[in-house]
């Protein structure tokens, strides 16, 4: 078989010619002959993978969805939903994230797939975050549809205006949050890291003080905004749920309910 009249397709590893990068501009060069070949078999395997991998991802949500579903109708008491659990399982809960390996699937930035006003009590634990602005409202109306009349949501997120005043008072508490993070693996050197890996790092959109959160909650519909410290609320459903529950933890969270309207 001849080579010669094969079209060179695009390379995902160009091909640089020159020994200083700084200083001599960058030349790619088309892949031929036997190359392109490879290059033309690899992107068709690489595809197919790709469209296998989606499909199973769309079945095994399916399912996720249909489990999640069945859990709500099979429940003979109040209907606790948790988004963005992970791994995560929270007793009495039904505990739901959007991977394709969570027992039960849920996007929450769609209408959820259950009929509306059936839930009694949402919670998400360090998720609102990581939705940009516009989409975090859409995730709170979403969550407004989904709850009873009087239903209730709770949701911890970073703290802004907290942990901006700790590093800004650089104390003892700043320092102990510092060495917390180095302790998870973090590279956290200086008070500033506080800020730098809050905002920056994690995957974080937009990130909440009290105001703004509960302007986005009353926005979305909701009524009764009140901020909680970590792992206490007044309502039993909501007490004692929070991950992050060590003295800096506390200090830098953000945890507010808020209630569903009964008419």
């Amino acid at each position: 078989m001849s080579l010669d009249n094969v079209t060179p397709l695009p390379s995902t590893e160009p091909e640089f010619r020159g020994e200083s990068l700084a200083t001599e501009p960058l030349r790619w060069e088309a892949p031929t002959g036997a190359r392109a070949v490879a290059a033309a078999g690899r992107s068709v395997q690489s595809t197919a993978m790709i469209a296998t991998g989606r499909a199973l991802t769309r079945a095994l949500r399916s399912r996720g969805e249909r489990r999640l579903r069945a859990a709500i109708a099979a429940e003979t008491g109040p209907v606790k939903v948790s988004f963005g659990a992970g791994t995560v399982d929270l007793p009495g809960w039904i505990d739901t994230d959007y991977t394709w390996r969570a027992p039960f699937c849920l996007d929450v930035t769609r209408r959820w797939p259950i009929p509306a006003g059936c839930v009694d009590f949402i919670y998400a634990d360090q998720v609102i975050e990581h939705f940009p602005l516009e989409v975090g409202r859409a995730v709170l109306r979403h969550a407004f549809e989904a709850l009873a009349p009087g239903g209730s949501i709770r949701l911890a997120t970073p703290d802004v205006e907290r942990t901006a005043r700790m590093y800004l008072e650089r104390d003892a508490m700043c320092a102990a949050h510092v060495e917390r993070h180095r302790s998870r693996g973090y590279s956290a050197e200086h008070p500033v890291d506080v800020l730098r890996i809050t905002f920056c790092e994690n995957g974080h959109r937009f990130c909440y003080d009290f105001s703004s959160l509960e302007s986005e909650l009353r926005r979305a519909g909701f009524g009764d905004v009140g901020r909680h410290e970590a792992g206490e609320s007044d309502e039993p459903a909501f007490g004692g749920l929070e991950a992050r529950v060590n003295e800096t933890e506390v200090a830098t969270t953000l945890a507010v309910e808020a209630r569903k309207p009964t008419v």
